[in-house]
């Protein structure tokens, strides 16, 4: 591995700000960067680890221009981006995905390796600030598997003056994702629980949410993937345990305001968020933080908004949850399209308005596909953001999730149901709490472990699922539903092996939009305009010109191969080590 990956100048700052906290520790510059002189009490771990929160801005709303998690997947079938996304298609030179967190993944070690040099400091204390540390060596490590599969696992910080050191070899994902869970299943052992842990803190039941999604990709991975050397039911009953620990905290709950984890100007106190990224105006709160996002704001502006697809918008289930294969869905009339719906649909798209270019609204907002996602927009409060100067992007203040519950229900619905013991009572406090007070809609009833049904009535294989049974395809459908937008979706079709869903032959529906006819309803008079300056094919609005009917110049298209599930290892890695491979098919 490349030896600039891991310079790093330990030092503690003399004003250190918690991301998500207002709190502030008054500590002199040290004259020394020896271990003798730094670590000399429980504050000076504290102070270490408030580097890895501001981290996590990337899990949340990102900062200033650059977009976190949510709403920012160039590759998916929920939304279509202003520009056309394609696979990777020459292996780089270098990558921040990869230099990046073994940059974090360093830092990490040196918080693990050092808190035992802390005098003091008593065993439980010093158990919490490790498995923070494994906590945020997890979450690296988490980054780096998705990407690459099989990579690197180091445990210190690595001694690059030593050749033994510069040619490590990659270490199977098996074992690497082995590892993480033993990380992360420590945090959740050892670490404070949220009581006894800071405000809007990593504590033991982040540590298990984080933990739920980390076993239930890997065991999703090792079973459709057909990994040699796998043990999926292990992933899958890792992650079944660690959301069920979170739900019987009994320290969270769904609420029936969806939109409102998104949306709101503080999430303090909020019982369906986890863990948050407070972002404050230099003029609001005594000026004391300056951190803000556009995560809403880039929206109202000339940049076309990443609208939901038709694939998307047909996900959400009529109001009598049914999926739309089962009913008279009708895409043909905006009534058609928005009335009687899941109600999470109309919390993620505007349902009045379908704008494209030559057909503004009247905030001048146009989308990519016809569909306005204002899932993150607190739109009735336009005149007190204006006023408060956190309208426009980047200076949106909105705080952002990080954790939500939600997240962990899903995953906890799914373990279930994957391990085949899946019961009536695991969907009650699971799925159907999400379906019945966020969705609006009938809870499902189990039959035996693979099928379903709502008020009677047995849900049908949907012709456009992959899923393996009824009762999965409704979990996937849920899922996608509650987190439509939230940065998880790319993930699960890769963990699914579906990445045929990302071609654009394969599956038009995952980046065309509104319908010809639906789109005339709302342009009236000013259609032949739009029909001339946007794309269409077979009926539907194209954000892009895939040989569209109106087609002119250069067409485009994605076509998919399953070695784009993983990244290239970048070629400057391998020039430095020999013994690092490369990833199938580059």
């Amino acid at each position: 591995m490349k030896k600039s990956l891991y310079t790093f100048a330990l030092a503690i700052l003399a004003v250190a700000a918690l991301s998500g906290c207002d709190r502030y520790l008054d500590l002199k510059p040290l004259d020394s960067n020896s271990d003798a002189t730094n670590w000399t009490s429980e504050a000076a771990l504290e102070t270490f680890s408030w580097k890895f929160y501001g981290y996590l801005n990337e899990l949340s709303y990102g900062n200033g221009w650059t977009r976190g998690q949510y709403h920012s997947e160039t590759l998916t079938d929920d939304y279509a981006t202003e520009t056309f996304s394609e696979f990777t298609k020459v292996i780089p030179p270098s990558s921040g995905t990869w230099n990046t967190n073994y940059d974090r993944i360093r830092e990490a070690n040196i918080l693990l390796n050092r808190v035992d040099l802390v005098p003091d400091l008593s065993a439980k204390a010093a158990n919490h600030w490790k498995g923070i540390a494994r906590f945020f060596r997890a979450v690296y490590y988490y980054n780096l598997v998705r990407a690459y599969g099989d990579v690197v696992w180091v445990e210190t910080e690595v001694d690059f003056s030593k050749e033994e050191n510069i040619t490590l070899p990659r270490t199977s994902r098996v074992t690497v994702m082995d590892n993480v869970v033993a990380d992360l299943q420590f945090a959740v052992d050892n670490c404070y629980s949220p009581s006894e842990a800071g405000a809007n803190t990593v504590n033991n039941l982040v540590a298990a949410a984080f933990l739920s999604r980390v076993a239930l990709y890997e065991g999703a991975w090792e079973k459709y993937h057909n990994v040699s050397g796998g043990h999926a039911d292990q992933f899958y009953t890792a992650a079944k345990n660690a959301a069920r620990k979170v739900i019987d905290s009994g320290l969270y709950q769904v609420t029936d305001n969806y939109k409102g984890m998104y949306t709101s100007l503080s999430l303090v106190g909020n019982k369906e968020v986890l863990l948050y990224k407070i972002y404050t105006l230099a003029n609001v709160n005594g000026g004391k933080i300056t951190e803000a996002h556009s995560q809403y704001g880039w929206i109202d502006s000339s940049t076309p908004t990443w609208g939901l697809t038709k694939s998307a918008m047909e996900n959400y289930t009529l109001s009598n949850g049914l999926p739309v294969h089962m009913g008279a869905y009708d895409d043909k009339t905006m009534a058609g399209i928005f009335t009687g719906r899941d109600k999470r649909l109309g919390a993620t798209v505007y349902d009045q308005i379908l704008p494209v270019s030559e057909s503004a609204w009247d905030f001048g907002i146009i989308s990519t596909t016809g569909y306005w996602t204002f899932k993150f927009l607190p739109l009735e409060r336009r005149a007190e953001m204006e006023a408060n100067a956190s309208w426009n992007a980047p200076s949106n203040d909105t705080d952002g999730p990080i954790f939500q519950y939600s997240e962990v229900l899903e995953n906890y619905a799914e373990a279930c149901a994957e391990l085949g013991s899946i019961t009536q009572g695991d969907l009650d406090i699971s799925v159907n709490l999400l379906r019945t007070k966020h969705g609006g809609i009938p809870a499902l009833t189990l039959s035996g472990t693979t099928a379903c049904s709502v008020d009677g009535v047995a849900i049908t294989k949907d012709p456009k699922s992959e899923a393996a049974n009824v009762l999965l395809q409704e979990l996937r459908r849920d899922r996608r539903s509650e987190l439509m937008c939230d940065g998880f979706r790319h993930d699960d079709l890769m963990r699914w092996a579906l990445g045929k869903r990302l071609d654009t032959k394969e599956n038009p529906d995952g980046y065309l939009g509104v319908s010809v006819e639906a789109l005339m309803e709302y342009v009236g008079n000013n259609w032949a305009k739009v029909q001339e300056k946007n794309f269409f094919l077979g009926g539907y609005k194209s954000p892009y010109n895939t040989a569209a009917v109106n087609a002119g110049g250069t067409t485009v298209d994605r076509t998919w191969n399953d070695k784009y599930y993983l990244e290239p290892i970048p070629s400057g890695q391998i020039t430095l080590d020999g013994n690092i491979g490369q990833n199938p098919g580059w």
